[in-house]
């Protein structure tokens, strides 16, 4: 017998068994930590798409993509969301708006909140920029008052890792809808509440994350109310606290505003997936924080362009050849 013909066969078993070998370990090289869930979030950036004019300069889109890169680099389940409200508070120009909603898709959002003020320039403008940038934005009691149905989507379900997560959005009933307000309402966050979080856990959320527009007392008060949400991330006029709180069975962050910090939960999973416990810190975006060269690109080349753009626009007001340029975006 020819010893080759022996050979080969046991040649190609133990190329499939070290081939079998190296998909175990990339598997599990790829989910670290399996029993944690890492859901970094921001809230209330106000058009803030770089570090702020501070002592300490802090915030921008840039380091907050890098921080989310880092973190991903050390757990296999990393979780980014924004809690809404980044439409700019003051003198707001549309450009900002619809920019920042173009540099959350690149980074990789997985949901966004909607406060009041992203409805500034009307309920349609913001539809038309959902749809173009295909931003995951969410909102569960914003309703359209024509179709009587939510006006975007009431919840989004992400598969993370071991983990199938369910964010949704509520917006006070007490907020301004402004330009929007003639054709969508805002139904009452607890009642709405109680209702999607049954259906995200018939849909089969292991996790739910509730992006709150509500303020401090009224999330914490919904999450003692409502059952089954693992963590909110509070937003609407909410201070900076080092350290979140355990409400009755929620983890609560609390991350200020305009982007200056980002929020870590750490959620701790059981085998099936679901919550056992969780940590949550607010992190500064400061200077010790690495900006990502690529958005820091986008940021720059968007400011000149702006800045060039208000230029021209006053003096063509003031008939003058040359205006100061406006401050930079975030500063």
């Amino acid at each position: 017998m020819n010893p080759l013909r022996l050979r080969l066969p046991a040649a190609a078993l133990l190329g499939a068994v070290i081939l079998a070998a190296s998909a175990v370990n990339l598997a599990n090289a790829a989910v670290q930590h399996p029993d944690k869930l890492v859901i970094l979030s921001t809230t209330d950036v106000k058009g803030k798409t770089g570090p702020c004019g501070c002592h300490v300069p802090k915030g921008g889109l840039a380091r907050r993509a890098s921080f989310r890169d880092s973190v991903a680099g050390v757990y296999g389940q990393v979780s980014i969301v924004d809690n809404g409200n980044f439409v700019p508070e003051s003198d707001p120009r549309e450009s900002e708006a619809w920019f920042l909603m173009d540099v959350m898709k690149t980074i990789g959002l997985d949901a966004v909140g909607t406060g009041a003020n992203d409805l500034r320039f009307g309920y349609a403008k913001l539809k038309a920029n959902i749809a173009r940038t295909q931003l995951p934005m969410t909102s569960a009691n914003l309703i359209d008052l024509t179709t009587k149905r939510p006006a975007l989507q009431p919840y989004i379900i992400k598969t993370v890792g071991a983990a199938k997560v369910g964010y949704f959005s509520l917006m006070t009933d007490k907020a301004d809808l402004g330009a929007a307000r003639d054709s969508l309402r805002v139904d009452e966050p607890a009642a709405v509440a109680k209702m999607t979080v049954a259906e995200l856990h018939k849909k089969g959320a292991t996790v739910v994350v509730l992006l709150s527009q509500l303020g401090t007392v009224e999330s914490e008060d919904l999450v003692t109310m409502v059952s089954g949400i693992d963590a909110v991330i509070c937003g609407r006029n909410v201070p900076v606290l080092a350290k979140g709180r355990q409400v009755k069975n929620t983890i609560a962050s609390y991350g200020g505003e305009q982007g200056h910090y980002i929020s870590q939960t750490v959620l701790t999973l059981n085998a099936a997936g679901r919550v056992k416990s969780g940590l949550n810190e607010s992190i500064q975006l400061g200077p010790e924080i690495a900006d990502r060269p690529d958005i820091l690109e986008r940021v720059k080349t968007f400011d000149v362009g702006l800045a060039e753009k208000l230029k021209g626009q006053e003096g063509e007001k003031t008939g003058l050849d040359t205006v100061p340029s406006p401050t930079p975006n975030g500063h």
